[in-house]
């Protein structure tokens, strides 16, 4: 008995985990995007 209460807990737990993580994941998306700024440096070919 003891051991299916501890069992039925452990689940509660795992199914809150990924649920708080699918909130988080979903909130993120609304954020706007941000622009980075990338340094492109071009190749430079010696032989051409």
């Amino acid at each position: 008995m003891v051991q299916i209460f501890l069992n039925s807990a452990v689940a509660v737990l795992i199914a809150s985990a990924l649920l708080t993580t699918a909130v988080a994941a979903l909130r993120s998306q609304d954020r706007s995007v941000q622009k980075v700024p990338v340094k492109a440096n071009g190749r430079r070919h010696q032989n051409a």
